[in-house]
């Protein structure tokens, strides 16, 4: 394994090393290991002067920009929650919770965005998400296309 080093200033302001990890099963920027992300909390973390956002969820991890596209509100000072969506059923409201669903809600509006995919509950506004993996016990991020 190969590895080019950086600098990164964690959200504390403490300075870590930062690593590009290239091995045959992927390649990314390492932001640091699973452990040091609590569950179900966003953060910032800073690579290489651009702040990105992640969430870890359960056994997951998600990164996107930290920016809510519809008028600029920082995303990690808003919510994390699960899905929730209504629907009628012979008139009476159904409430339905999804478990596996995590979504963050914009500080300003509550426009609410899917961690997995970037999509808007309101069509025609999508948040930018990133590849991220964990390999090893660190998460690596892929800044490219997802």
């Amino acid at each position: 394994m190969s590895a080019v080093e950086g600098r990164a200033v964690r959200q504390d302001g403490q300075r870590r090393e930062r690593r590009i990890r290239e091995t045959g099963r992927s390649r990314g920027i390492d932001i640091g290991a699973f452990e040091e992300f609590e569950d179900r909390a966003m953060r910032s973390v800073d690579i290489g002067g651009m702040e990105i956002g992640v969430c870890r969820w359960g056994d997951e991890i998600f990164v996107f920009r930290p920016t809510c596209p519809h008028e600029g509100a920082p995303l990690c000072s808003g919510f994390l929650q699960k899905r929730l969506s209504a629907t009628l059923v012979d008139e009476e409201p159904t409430l339905e919770v999804g478990e596996d669903s995590p979504v963050v809600l914009c500080p300003w509006h509550r426009w609410e965005f899917d961690l997995r995919s970037g999509e808007a509950a309101w069509p025609g506004f999508k948040m930018r998400t990133y590849r991220a993996t964990v390999e090893d016990g660190r998460v690596l991020v892929t800044m490219g296309r997802k």
